[in-house]
């Protein structure tokens, strides 16, 4: 349409009676926006769709910020209602009695995208509450649970009420301008005392079965604080004070379902210390821990100042789960409740934020320092309950991601999750000081009182027999084996300190065991992990090779058709295009090719020697494309004499040897960021043992952690740059690098690399030689 024919269509309309706005906008908007000299922002129809995949990405999260909108327009109670929910298609109410919508709140807040109305009234009407979200975006939770809506809401003081309906998938479709979509409203009368809101959502994108609905329940009990915090808003004047919040979940209340069960007293009574912590407004961090089970109570002030956070506070109950500090509750039954409801989450203005304190979240690295040894305390996240509570007016740097799962992460995250794992090891390095453990593998003058059980019950057996009754070595402890200068006159009383004493020196060589075992368990999991892994790869590089001569030849069709195209730029992009494709199929080959190649050594069984400089020489062969997308440069390979071979071993075992090597020296170097990455290998003879060296000029490995870097999920890696190749560090490269060395006569360790790089690690197993 000419720009005349709509200003005449506009003026014709104008003129009517009763002129059809939205026509009237339509064109005025279409003049607008051919304004030669200024442009505008459009949004498509369509966004509204992907703002509810992207933004509220999981369905947890969804319901949890629908209850939120309740809880901020000062509700009391709120009702989920599934109906035919366990398959996809069926129907979720969620309705509450807060202070309702009038139609100016619908059309300029709800209806609007991002508003900042929350944020310009921070503080609910009613209950003075913290309002949980300032976003804007609940109503794209909405839109992410189903496909349509049905919106009835009844604000308070006012005789009727609005409803309006919304079909996401139909109306808000790509292709659309957003400003040309219109939902109707519809009036009712109601009482005007009567007030809340319901939204009743039809065609649910998922499933809810009874296993997701229960977890709706645990996601609804942890949704705020199970530790209560001080309101640091107040009661303002005015304000009625505030009932509290519950939900119902198809009937159900939270209240009735924690009475059912309740984790305070079915698990948290099982604590074995409680910790308090704190950052006050000045910066200044305190930390207490207190126990009755063990008489400990004492507290700390950090030196270091928190500048970008605070006032901040944590509390945490902290188990060990061992027979010994357990009472009334089977060990197993407490470690699955720790790995249930275990964790340190985060509430902010009364909510909880996700993903924080989740079963497989490790935001506070506990896990990591766990796997890394660096402490030996019991300290996962399972062996905490706990929270981190901060308020956003305190706290402004701590702001929720526009997604609501998680905060940014900026240098106010940094300093909240600094500030909490510090919290949480010196309080269990004071409960295993008290508990006489060891705290660290290297703590210099620790002496453990804790005694063989043989050599106890040793001295038992021979106050049995009365053959020492006078010995001067036998320890005397008292009731609770705790120890004991008072003299005793008969052998009998004697007989029982001694016994008490193997009681407890048993009992503490059983938690060392159990931790022992607790550890070859995990390690024995991931070997198991790693041999499914392998069948995969198996399948993956016999696909890989069966294809590979059937995309070579299409690879070679395709050259031959851009050959005939005609000259000109579009050509040369083709070509260009080509040769990256060829380029990457390349890569795909050297891997597929070194994974069946590997694959099928490891299907036979038998053992054989193996010629070093072959090996070496086939390695480096196999990685040369993907060396050279990674930049890096293999020295030549040294190895003296030429002629050298190992014992009889499974050459797979070899390759998995230098592959652990080299991906842990991609890392190094591009953690090192040198400009020119290089690995060198080499091997000699060192009386029966061949030594292989492997170096490399990233950023080398420090003093502390030489003698570690070989145990079982000790890793500096977790978190890697992904190149197909090298991937995440598990922990156990090393270490099943160790026990190949060990299991052919041999050991791995770190030494001092030749000059131009930075690491060097050697591989040392029996030759051939040490056969004859």
């Amino acid at each position: 349409m000419t720009n005349q024919n709509a200003k005449n269509q506009i003026e014709r309309e104008l003129q009517k009676d009763n002129p059809d706005w939205r026509l009237v906008e339509s064109l005025s908007r279409g003049e607008v926006s051919q304004d030669p000299t200024n442009v505008r922002f459009s949004v498509d129809a369509g966004h509204i769709q992907r703002l509810g995949v992207e933004l509220v990405g999981k369905k947890d999260t969804a319901l949890s910020e629908l209850i939120k909108n309740a809880f901020d327009a000062d509700a009391t109670e709120v009702n989920l209602n599934f109906e035919k929910s366990h398959w996809v298609g069926g129907s979720l109410t969620i309705s509450d009695n807060g202070s309702g919508m009038t139609l100016d709140v619908i059309r300029n807040s709800w209806m609007r995208i991002s508003t900042d109305s929350k944020a310009e009234q921070p503080l609910s009407p009613r209950y003075n509450r913290r309002r949980a979200g300032r976003k804007g975006i609940g109503r794209f939770a909405v839109q992410r649970l189903a496909k349509r809506l049905e919106l009835r809401t009844s604000p308070i003081g006012e005789p009727h009420g609005y409803s309006v309906f919304f079909n996401w998938d139909q109306e808000f479709t790509s292709g659309k301008d957003l400003n040309d979509i219109f939902n109707s409203v519809q009036k009712f009368e109601k009482d005007p005392e009567a007030s809340g809101t319901e939204l009743r959502m039809l065609f649910l994108r998922d499933a809810w079965t009874p296993a997701a609905v229960s977890r709706v329940w645990r996601a609804v009990l942890l949704l705020q604080p199970p530790f209560k915090v001080a309101n640091v808003s107040g009661k303002k004047a005015g304000k009625q004070a505030d009932p509290g919040f519950t939900v119902k979940v198809n009937g159900e209340t939270s209240d009735a379902r924690k009475n059912s069960f309740s984790i305070e007293k079915d698990f948290l009574s099982q604590a074995i210390a409680t910790i308090d912590a704190d950052i006050d407004e000045h910066g200044c961090a305190t930390v207490r821990v207190m126990s009755k089970k063990l008489d400990l109570d004492d507290s700390v002030r950090f030196d270091e100042k928190y500048t970008l956070v605070g006032p901040v506070s944590l509390t945490s109950r902290y188990f060990i789960y061992h027979s010994e500090t357990l009472s009334g509750m089977r060990m197993v039954d407490a470690a699955e409740m720790g790995r249930r409801y275990g964790g340190i989450r985060v509430y902010r203005n009364g909510f909880r934020v996700l993903p924080y304190g989740e079963p497989k979240d490790d935001w506070l690295g506990m896990d990591d320092l766990v796997s890394r040894r660096d402490f030996l305390m019991p300290g996962n996240n399972r062996n905490f309950f706990g929270q981190v509570s901060v308020g956003s007016e305190d706290n402004p740097l701590l702001e929720e991601t526009s997604s609501r799962e998680g905060l940014v992460e900026n240098d106010a995250f940094d300093e909240l999750r600094d500030f909490a794992q510090k919290a949480l090891i010196w309080a269990i390095t004071r409960v295993a000081a008290v508990r006489n453990r060891k705290q660290t593998a290297s703590q210099p003058g620790f002496v453990s009182k804790v005694r063989p059980p043989s050599q106890s019950i040793r001295t038992a057996i021979d106050l049995l027999e009365d053959k020492s009754e006078a010995r001067d070595d036998v320890p005397e402890r008292d009731a609770v084996g705790t120890g004991s200068s008072k003299p005793s006159s008969f052998p009998k009383e004697k007989l029982l300190n001694v016994l008490k004493a193997a009681e407890e020196d048993a009992k503490a060589t059983e938690e060392e065991n159990e931790r022992q075992r607790e550890a070859f368990l995990q390690y024995e999991a991931m070997l198991r992990l790693l041999a499914s892994l392998g069948l995969s790869i198996s399948v993956f590089g016999h696909e890989v090779k069966g294809a590979q001569e059937a995309i070579r030849a299409r690879l070679q069709l395709m050259n031959d058709e851009i050959a005939n195209l005609p000259k000109g730029d579009e050509r040369d992009e083709i070509y260009r295009q080509h040769e990256k494709l060829e380029d990457a199929t390349r890569r795909l080959f050297d891997i597929g090719g070194y994974i069946a190649g590997l694959m099928s050594r490891t299907e036979s069984r038998e053992l054989r020697e193996l010629s070093v400089a072959g090996a070496l020489k086939r390695f480096s062969e196999q990685f040369e494309s993907y060396m050279s997308k990674q930049r890096v440069e293999f020295s030549p390979i040294e190895v003296e004499p030429s002629n050298l071979r190992t014992t009889e071993m499974h050459a797979s075992e070899l390759d998995s040897v230098l592959l652990n090597f080299l991906t842990n020296s991609i890392k190094s170097m591009k953690k090192a960021k040198v400009a020119k990455r290089l690995i060198r290998m080499d091997a000699k003879r060192d009386g029966k043992h061949i030594v292989i060296g492997f170096e490399d000029n990233g950023v080398g490995i420090p003093l502390s952690q030489r003698n570690r870097i070989f145990d079982a999920f000790y890793t500096t890696t977790l978190i890697a740059e992904d190149d197909g190749v090298a991937g995440p560090g598990t922990g156990l490269g090393l270490k099943i690098v160790s026990d190949i060395a060990k299991s052919y006569g041999g050991g791995v360790s770190v030494a001092e690399p030749t000059e131009g790089f930075t690491c060097r690690i050697e591989f040392r197993i029996l030759s051939n030689e040490a056969d004859q």
